[in-house]
């Protein structure tokens, strides 16, 4: 399923970001963070629209056999989710960008190395690169650099996370990188010193309005729409 966020704009056409959450939560859980909500509140022209992973247990892919001990050399590890996305996104799109949190930043690099819509614009939160699972990375890497204008996002505080999010941008030829010195793991509130430059990167991505497809229905088991209009 997914949650979409309407907020009231004054363009022809609002931007439109597609929002993958972490491994282990859902549409909600990235809906209702702090940071998210801030972010909404701040980007009255944005559109949200969160997807689900269609995998077992909220992951956009398994873990390796064993704990992670023994890396996977599957190219295809992830297909389950890049098959759902392309779906998702020919419904649902067209899409100006694509953010990622935690382990949705791989599963963001992974889609734009073999999904088949071309994002324009990407947002990295809290992220790492998949390095458990070697099939994902050589597929990653035969496609990059990327060139899509990039904001990756990573914080001090963010234990198990910081240093493995500093090589994410190793992937990109256009990129910022912010780190905060406040939060963990999480998105940036409106508190953090780095919220402004978050919000200003928004600022720069440019709506297309492009067709990604049809307009067939969703599944209901990953579909669900609510509204929010703010005034």
């Amino acid at each position: 399923f997914c949650i979409l966020m309407l907020c009231t704009f004054t363009q022809i056409s609002a931007t439109r970001i597609l929002c993958l959450h972490g491994g282990g939560g859902n549409a909600t859980s990235l809906q209702d963070q702090e940071g998210m909500q801030d972010l909404i509140e701040a980007l009255p022209d944005c559109e949200f629209i969160f997807a689900s992973s269609p995998v077992s247990g909220g992951v956009w892919y398994n873990e390796p056999p064993g704990g992670g001990k023994d890396p996977t050399y599957d190219p295809n590890w992830a297909d389950v989710s890049v098959n759902y996305l392309n779906n998702f996104i020919e419904t649902n799109g067209p899409f100006d960008a694509i953010l990622g949190y935690s382990q949705g930043v791989p599963m963001s690099l992974v889609y734009l190395a073999r999904g088949s819509y071309d994002f324009d614009n990407v947002l990295l939160f809290n992220g790492y690169l998949p390095t458990t699972h070697m099939g994902l990375i050589n597929v990653i890497d035969a496609n990059s650099p990327f060139a899509q204008s990039t904001l990756i996002f990573i914080a001090q505080d963010d234990t198990y996370f910081y240093q493995i999010g500093l090589e994410v941008k190793n992937k990109f030829t256009s990129y910022t990188e912010l780190i905060s010195t406040s939060a963990g793991h999480a998105l940036p509130t409106q508190s953090d010193a780095t919220f402004p430059s978050v919000v200003n990167f928004f600022a720069t991505i440019d709506s297309s309005g492009s067709d990604t497809g049809d307009d067939s229905d969703a599944s209901s088991e990953h579909l669900q729409s609510s509204r929010v209009t703010s005034s």
